[in-house]
């Protein structure tokens, strides 16, 4: 009995000198609220020769330079052009690219003497979706889902001659080309 006794008080001393600690929980709520973001459109031009980009206003391939070699006429750069869309809605939008003909002198145009090449870009890869000429250029257009959280981006030159570098039907400038100062324009429009 004297050791029921013991153990008894024993285990009342240790219920009251050890604190019994009961589950708790708090719950902290966690938040943020993402604005939307829609048609948001945005167009850089590049000038590049060599290795150097540098941000043009407008793609002009200036007074071009007589290759006495080739025979043919070139400029001195190519264009980029990039177009990114800033959009979290969840639109479907589509990009599209539309020109007015390269026209000189007496209504004649360049059209198939400049090459449009366009591209799937990111920030280090670009991929090419479609070359063309500059006359064949019109109404090509790209979705959201073609372009996947990337970016496109359009280069702009002048025909070569060289293989493989121009697009199907574009030929180099050469001595066939009437003198004077062709223009056009490229319109690039974002719709839903």
């Amino acid at each position: 009995m004297k050791n029921i006794l013991i153990c008894m008080v024993f285990v009342m001393v240790a219920f009251c000198v050890t604190p019994a600690w009961a589950a708790s929980r708090k719950t902290v709520t966690v938040n943020a609220t993402i604005p939307t973001m829609t048609g948001g459109l945005s167009v850089t031009v590049s000038a590049v020769t060599g290795t150097v980009w540098k941000t043009a206003r407008s793609i002009s391939f200036g007074t071009l330079v007589w290759d006495s070699v080739n025979k043919i006429f070139l400029p001195n750069c190519y264009y980029a052009v990039d177009i990114g869309v800033t959009d979290n809605s969840g639109t479907a939008w589509t990009l599209t690219h539309t020109r007015a003909s390269l026209v000189g002198p007496g209504g004649a145009n360049i059209n198939n003497k400049v090459n449009v090449s366009f591209n799937r870009q990111t920030s280090t890869v670009g991929t090419e979706l479609k070359k063309v000429s500059f006359g064949n250029s019109n109404s090509i257009a790209y979705t959201k889902a073609q372009l996947g959280g990337d970016w496109l981006r359009i280069y702009y030159g002048v025909g070569t001659g060289e293989p493989g570098k121009d697009a199907p039907g574009v030929t180099p400038i050469g001595l066939d080309t009437a003198a004077g100062t062709y223009a056009g324009s490229v319109t690039i429009t974002l719709t839903p």
